[in-house]
């Protein structure tokens, strides 16, 4: 197969990505014009969609096993020739992998008999679809290996969007003013860049957890402040469970960045870090500021 020639990653099989280059051709009011693409395949999604076609062939002999049992049965509905075949073309027809399958009723001695198939050539037609599409780009400056690391890059901001509008719940919109709603997007923009950001570090050094699941393991957390009569301010940790101190651990080497008290009249360089290590946390433990 020419696809495999070109090969677009390191990864093989289920993992792997290939390609071949064509040209497009365009026609638009009489006018003709070539654009780069690029056949693509891809491993993964072959392998994700012959899984589930699997799982839907596997739903389908169950159903019609199901039918086969109430005919043997005799319950209503199932007792005529007529009746079992319509019932397991029904189930065929609900089926997504139905335009592959024929069924048949037959009456044996006094048992009705169901019986189906797979149409291997139609099958293996649609199996060579599978993991395929198309890439096209008007830059013909673009490499396929780019054209490549750029539709793949799409994802990231489609799911940014997709966290935009859940996580964050930057809709539906009840401002009306323009500059209210420019405000708005631009404290949601801020707090995306900060959530894309976490997500990002926590990756890079090796933590398998996104943003979402990290906010949900520490989300029971709550920080205690007491203010005294000579106006110095105590703040106390709930409680945490090991795993959320280890958590709190791992976040502290990624972002070593740590926050500082700046006393009034006191130089910054002075100011020794918040005492919030593992062992504190996990004690929940208290700090004091003046």
């Amino acid at each position: 197969m020419r696809l495999y020639r070109y090969p677009l990653s390191r990864e093989r099989g289920r993992y792997g990505y290939w390609h071949y280059p064509v040209a497009i051709h365009f026609e638009h009011d009489k006018k003709e014009t070539a654009h780069q693409g690029m056949v693509m395949l891809s491993g993964p999604m072959r392998f994700a969609l012959r899984r589930t076609r699997a799982k839907q062939f596997r739903a389908l002999w169950q159903a019609l096993k199901e039918v086969q049992t109430k005919a043997d049965e005799g319950k209503s509905h199932y007792r005529s020739l007529s009746q079992v075949q319509a019932r397991a073309e029904t189930q065929v027809r609900n089926s997504k992998v139905g335009q592959f399958v024929t069924v048949k009723a037959e009456r044996i001695g006094e048992r009705i008999v169901l019986s189906w198939q797979v149409d291997g050539a139609q099958l293996k037609l649609e199996q060579k679809q599978d993991g395929r599409y198309l890439i096209v780009t008007n830059d013909p400056r673009l490499s396929c290996k780019k054209m490549f690391e750029l539709y793949r890059a799409k994802d990231g901001v489609e799911k940014d969007f997709r966290i935009s509008k859940n996580q964050l719940k930057v809709s539906p919109i009840f401002l009306h003013r323009d500059d209210r709603i420019q405000t708005m997007l631009m404290l949601n923009m801020l707090a995306l860049l900060a959530y894309t950001i976490l997500e990002r570090q926590a990756r890079q050094a090796g933590l398998p957890l996104t943003t979402r699941r990290i906010i949900e393991r520490l989300d029971s957390l709550t920080i205690i402040e007491t203010q005294a009569v000579d106006g110095s301010s105590f703040y106390r940790l709930t409680p945490t469970t090991q795993h959320q101190a280890e958590l709190i651990a791992a976040l502290r080497l990624i972002f070593q960045a740590t926050p500082h008290l700046l006393l009034e009249d006191t130089p910054p360089e002075t100011v020794g870090p918040l005492p919030f290590t593992r062992d504190i946390l996990s004690k929940g433990g208290q700090m004091r500021t003046a």
